[in-house]
């Protein structure tokens, strides 16, 4: 998130009385579910936040997962009345601000600072879907794998023990967010462990990103 969005965002609206700091919320817990009517904008502290979004037809795909310092749940800011996109499902335990719409729209249209760096940040958030798009259209699944797993590993910190990022996401998870079958991704992850770029264990993956991005490296200049 924008320092500049992120700075006001805690200056302005979360000092508000009427929003709610929502505490040790737990894995698997819902903020919200898909089709419900959209009323809140949430401010994520800690923890981890997927969020997913099911067709008719019953297909899952993980779009986002956020972490410290994130928003979600915009859609609620439409001029119109609108329901909630995907369901906001808990990875980790979390610590979340919720904001009233009305709240958040009233800030922005007090505060033209506010206004101007909140869409800066949303033109980022749809660039960076942008390019997941690409990434999911154009690319084979390793490399698919290998950018989600550098990007996940940005949310939490290095462990002491290893230095390796920590992430306590399933490999089932994992495909949904790739838009690949749960078999290609097992047969993946243990190509990128014997590489050294990962380590599987259960409902957990830790990465090592230096290793990935040292692999991605020699792989482009061998092109």
């Amino acid at each position: 998130m924008h320092h500049e969005f992120l700075s006001l965002l805690k200056e302005l609206v979360l000092s508000q009385a009427d929003v709610s700091r929502l505490t040790s919320l737990r894995r698997s817990s819902s903020l919200f579910v898909q089709g419900d009517k959209a009323s809140a904008v949430y401010f994520v502290e800690d923890g981890l936040i997927k969020l997913t979004r099911t067709n008719d037809a019953g297909g899952r795909l993980i779009l986002s997962v956020y972490g410290p310092n994130d928003l979600l749940g915009e859609e609620c800011l439409s001029g119109a009345e609108s329901d909630y996109y995907t369901e906001a499902n808990i990875l980790t335990q979390s610590i979340v601000h919720r904001i009233p719409s009305a709240t958040m729209k009233r800030a922005v249209a007090t505060h033209p600072a506010l206004g101007d760096a909140f869409v800066r940040f949303l033109i980022d958030r749809k660039l960076g879907l942008a390019h997941k798009v690409e990434l999911l259209c154009l690319q084979d699944v390793e490399t698919r794998i290998m950018y989600c797993l550098e990007q996940l590993a940005k949310l939490v910190e290095p462990h002491p023990e290893d230095s390796g990022h920590r992430l306590p996401i399933t490999q089932t998870e994992l495909a949904d967010m790739v838009g690949a079958t749960r078999e290609t991704t097992s047969t993946t992850l243990n190509q990128l462990e014997r590489k050294g770029v990962v380590k599987l264990a259960r409902r957990l993956l830790t990465v090592f990103p230096q290793r990935a991005r040292a692999i991605s490296a020699s792989a482009a200049a061998d092109i």
